[in-house]
C-alpha cells in the first residue's frame, strides 16, 4: 500500500478501483473482506471482494445490495454488524425515497442495518427515527462501543451536517446531536471516526464554500476530540496533490488504524503520458495512504488548526 515517497497509491486497481466509480471501502475486522460502493451508470450497488493471498478476488454484489441505491457501508469493528445508506422503501412505502439537496431533488437515503453471520448477511432494517429523521441521511461510521456517526440535510442552511448519536448496547441510540465544529455554514460530509473516538476524519468545502447549498470542492480534515464541545480541526494535506478544486471524499480507516482510503477523481498519470489502466478515466477511485501526523502537521501557514466556534 501507499507509495515509496509515501505518497498515495490507487487501492486494487482494476479489480475493485475499476473503471465505473468506486468508493468507500468498509473492511471485516480480519481485513480479508471488504465492501465497497460502485457507481454504473447512475446506480450505487455495495459490492464485496475477499483477499486471495497479495490480489483480491473479482467483487461480486453484496447479498443484501443490488436492488436499490445501496451506498457507503460501514461495518461495526467488531464485524457483526453493517450499517449502510439507500434510498430502498420502508415497509409501508412502495416507491424509492427521494429527498431534496444542492438545490435539486435527487435520490434520497436513509440508514439501514444488516447483521452478519458468518460470512452471510441478514435481512436490512431501518435504523429508528433517533437516526433517520430525514430523507437524506448518510454516510454512516460505527465507534467501538457502537456510537454512530453519519451526516444529514441541515433544514435551516440546506448544507450537510456531521452528526453522532450515542448507542446504549447494538440498536438503542439516543437523539442525535451535531458535532460542535459542524455548524451547517459549509458542506461537511463522509465521517470516518476511529474506533476509539479520539479523532475523526471527514470531507468538507469550508476551504473555498460553494453558492447557496451547493458544495464547493470537498477536501479531507481531521477533527481531534470530535464529539467534545471545543474540538480542533486540520486540514489533510496529500503529498503531491496539489489541484484544490480535486475532490477527496468518503474517507474510511483500515481495521488496524494505518492506512487512510479516500475516493478521488485524481489521475494516475501525469498529463502528455499513457494512462495508467482502465480505472484512470477521471472518474472515483479509492486512494490509500499510511496514516500519518505529516498530513495534517505542516509549517505551511494556510494549513493552521481551525477551532470550533465556542
Amino acid at each position: 500500500m501507499g507509495t515509496p515517497d509515501g505518497g498515495a497509491s490507487v487501492f486494487a486497481p482494476n479489480v475493485i478501483s475499476g473503471p465505473d466509480s468506486d468508493i468507500a471501502p468498509a473492511f471485516a475486522p480480519s481485513g480479508s473482506t471488504v465492501f465497497f460502493t460502485r457507481n454504473t451508470a447512475g446506480r450505487f450497488t455495495i459490492m464485496v471482494s475477499e483477499r486471495q493471498k497479495q490480489t483480491w478476488s473479482p467483487p461480486r454484489v453484496a447479498d443484501f445490495s443490488g436492488h436499490w441505491n445501496d451506498l457507503e457501508a460501514a461495518l461495526a469493528p467488531n464485524g457483526r454488524y453493517i450499517i449502510f445508506a439507500s434510498d430502498r422503501p420502508a415497509t409501508s412505502e412502495h416507491s424509492a425515497l427521494t429527498a431534496r439537496y444542492y438545490n435539486k431533488e435527487q435520490i434520497g437515503g436513509r440508514l439501514w442495518r444488516v447483521d452478519l453471520f458468518r460470512g452471510h448477511s441478514g435481512v436490512p432494517c431501518l435504523l429508528p427515527a433517533a437516526i433517520n429523521s430525514s430523507a437524506s441521511v448518510w454516510t454512516p461510521s460505527v465507534a467501538s462501543n457502537n456510537d454512530l456517526y453519519f451526516m444529514h440535510t441541515d433544514p435551516q442552511t440546506g448544507r450537510f451536517r456531521l452528526m453522532v448519536a450515542r448507542a446504549s448496547g447494538e440498536r438503542t441510540y439516543s437523539a442525535a446531536r451535531p458535532l460542535a465544529f459542524s455548524t451547517g455554514s459549509f458542506n461537511d460530509v463522509d465521517p470516518a471516526v476511529d474506533p476509539q473516538q479520539r479523532f475523526l476524519i471527514f470531507s468538507s468545502d469550508r476551504g473555498s464554500p460553494g453558492k447557496a447549498s451547493a458544495p464547493g470542492p470537498e477536501r479531507l480534515y481531521i477533527a481531534f476530540a470530535p464529539a467534545s464541545s471545543h474540538p480542533i480541526v486540520w486540514p489533510v494535506q496529500i503529498p503531491g496533490w496539489s489541484d484544490p478544486t480535486e475532490s477527496q471524499v468518503e474517507a474510511r480507516l483500515s481495521p488496524d488504524g494505518r492506512w487512510l482510503y479516500f475516493a478521488s477523481p485524481h489521475p494516475g498519470h501525469t498529463s502528455g503520458e499513457p494512462k495508467a489502466g482502465d480505472w484512470d478515466n477521471g472518474k472515483a477511485n479509492i486512494w490509500v495512504i499510511a496514516l500519518r501526523a505529516s498530513l495534517w502537521h505542516s509549517r505551511q501557514s494556510h494549513l493552521d488548526p481551525q477551532r470550533a466556534p465556542p
